[in-house]
């Protein structure tokens, strides 16, 4: 059987005390799936001892860069039909994730949540790399639009504000700018 779960997504997996297992309750034995008495579905649906982050780390189907070695066809990009397939697939994920967070008690009735969607990379059309990031929150008004030039570093400090952590490594430059616009607070 082919396995899906591709350790490069998910960055915590790579900090040391993880990848030793010193502690168990952050060992990487600790990643689930959605399902299961342990999953996201139920962790959303109580509101005491539910999670303060959730870090979703897609498949490598629903990931959209198409290629698992030894690919199943549903992954694969080798046609234009195939590829569009395999952006039907990851938009069908995210919305299902999506959909059954804001209809989770925890997002409606467990205090300030926000929903953060990042892409890794673009389409490789140009060097620049500019990627979407969307931001969505049960607490202020969407559809907002932020100029300021941000990077994965910038994400990384914001999450390290949001959680009162001092930042590491290329969080703490001068350009990796909290995203406070995004969360609907002021920019800069």
């Amino acid at each position: 059987m082919q396995k899906l779960y591709a350790v490069k997504h998910n960055p915590f997996a790579y900090f040391n005390d993880i990848e030793l297992g010193t502690n168990p309750s952050l060992s990487l034995n600790q990643v689930v799936d959605f399902d299961g008495p342990r999953g996201l579905w139920a962790d959303l649906s109580q509101l005491i001892n539910a999670p303060n982050l959730f870090f979703i780390v897609p498949n490598q189907c629903h990931d959209m860069h198409g290629f698992v070695s030894g690919g199943t066809a549903i992954c694969s990009t080798n046609t234009a039909s195939q590829t569009q397939m395999l952006i039907a697939q990851g938009d069908a994920a995210l919305a299902k994730i999506v959909n059954g967070i804001k209809s989770s008690r925890v997002w409606n009735y467990g205090g300030r949540n926000a929903i953060v969607v990042v892409w890794d990379e673009n389409d490789y059309s140009d060097s620049a790399n500019t990627v979407v990031l969307l931001v969505d929150t049960n607490y202020s008004q969407n559809g907002q639009t932020s100029s300021v030039p941000y990077d994965h570093f910038s994400l990384l400090r914001t999450l390290e504000a949001a959680f009162g952590l001092p930042c590491l490594n290329h969080a703490c430059d001068a350009t990796s700018l909290v995203m406070n616009d995004l969360f609907g607070g002021n920019s800069r």
